[in-house]
């Protein structure tokens, strides 16, 4: 990959949907994700391929059919390929089940701990901070959300906001921030 590019150069942010990259249909997955490399490589750009474990998995795994290996191998062999005045970033939580040969192909990894306590008390008050609030239990709150990502804090917030408003209460009380933690966290365990 070139690290050689002016300063001065302004970089498009190409975001891969997964979504709409794998397909059911033999093949067509490579095909796609080849037109995404070339598309790229042809611009200055950062290419971001978020939760790239869905087509970076383990091939060690006995439990994939061989359509996912050949993707993981095709995969490889365009990040190896790859050479266009940018960055290609990947990003995943669930980095035990990359295979091995992706952590080679990049050339820094970070891990993003998850939000200790006095960065969630943030993000509430800021995600909450156009609405009048009156929390007080902070201990309870910050117990609560103590296994909670940036994103999923942010969105209990938010869940707790939008129930204000379309209730028509003006205030975001400790029951009402409860309650949206409770559900948030019923979201993320799949219930």
């Amino acid at each position: 990959m070139r690290t050689d590019w002016p300063a001065t150069w302004v970089f498009l942010l190409l975001k891969v949907r997964f979504d709409s990259l794998v397909s059911s249909y033999l093949g067509e997955t490579a095909s796609n994700l080849r037109a995404i490399f070339d598309s790229a490589g042809q611009m200055s750009c950062v290419l971001f391929f978020d939760e790239c474990d869905s087509i970076a998995k383990s091939r060690s795994n006995g439990q994939d059919v061989g359509e996912i290996k050949r993707i993981v191998n095709f995969f490889l062999q365009m990040l190896d390929e790859y050479d266009a005045p940018g960055l290609l970033v990947a990003a995943t939580n669930l980095s035990k089940e990359l295979d091995e040969a992706v952590w080679r192909r990049f050339d820094d990894a970070f891990e993003i701990p998850m939000p200790g306590a006095d960065e969630r008390k943030k993000l509430m008050v800021l995600t909450l901070s156009g609405m009048k609030t009156e929390l007080k239990d902070w201990t309870r709150i910050l117990k609560e959300t103590e296994s909670f990502s940036a994103a999923q804090i942010v969105r209990a917030a938010q869940d707790a906001a939008k129930k204000v408003i379309l209730d028509g209460t003006a205030i975001v009380n400790d029951g009402i921030l409860f309650a949206a933690i409770r559900e948030r966290k019923g979201v993320s365990l799949g219930g």
